[in-house]
């Protein structure tokens, strides 16, 4: 009678062989969103605390030290899902400037601001006012988060951030994710009276930029 001894144990030898060489699949694990973050100085306050909120929730909030120094870690795309809108409107809300703007991707959605709430509940923006004899400019950045990249273009009504009817031309190229907005609003005083006009287009971070109180940029705006 042959023996089934010999094959059975290659048949068994081969198969503890398979298993010691073939390599459990281990996902990997997913990727943390880093977001950026703002540092700046919150003119006039300390010891505070400043934040940043939409759809009636705080997205983002820290701490302000004795000198007004604050850093601020942006909200990711989990924390903005409650809050994303078209991004035809809502580019300089919180300013005040309306309207509808053109995307390069209609179905474009995201969330953008340009002013934090400090502990004394008033707003505070990332700009500065410069002034010659005849002009008065304000320098700033706003923040914009889109969930894919597009063009966003048209005109804003911002007359009531500056108190004079102003026109916004906007021109950004968003890329997926946070976006810095450069800011630009000029006042010119001539003859015939004050004709502001500015633009928004592509910026980027400015670590350790002034936050100015929202009134004290209007008052400073005015001739």
């Amino acid at each position: 009678m042959t023996s089934l001894r010999f094959p059975l144990l290659a048949l068994l030898s081969a198969a503890l062989l398979s298993a010691c060489t073939t390599k459990s699949v281990v996902p990997a694990p997913e990727q943390a969103e880093v977001t950026p973050i703002l540092s700046g100085q919150l003119s006039g306050e300390s010891n505070t605390t400043v934040s940043l909120s939409g759809g009636g929730q705080t997205l983002a909030v820290t701490s302000v030290d004795a000198s007004g120094q604050f850093t601020l870690t942006l909200p990711t795309s989990k924390q903005l899902a409650g809050v994303k809108t078209s991004l035809t409107r809502g580019l300089l809300a919180d300013l005040g400037c309306t309207g509808t703007l053109n995307l390069g991707d209609p179905s474009a959605q995201g969330y953008g601001f340009a002013t934090l709430i400090a502990g004394n509940g008033k707003d505070y923006a990332d700009a500065s006012v410069s002034k010659t004899l005849t002009t008065r400019t304000l320098t700033g950045r706003a923040y914009l988060y889109a969930d894919k990249p597009t063009t966003i273009r048209g005109p804003l009504d911002c007359s009531a951030a500056t108190g004079y009817p102003t026109s916004v031309q906007v021109d950004v190229s968003a890329s997926e994710g946070w976006n810095v907005v450069a800011l630009n609003i000029t006042g010119t005083l001539t003859l015939s009276g004050i004709q502001v006009s500015g633009t928004a287009g592509n910026g980027s971070l400015a670590p350790g930029s002034v936050w100015t109180n929202t009134d004290a940029l209007r008052t400073q705006l005015s001739p």
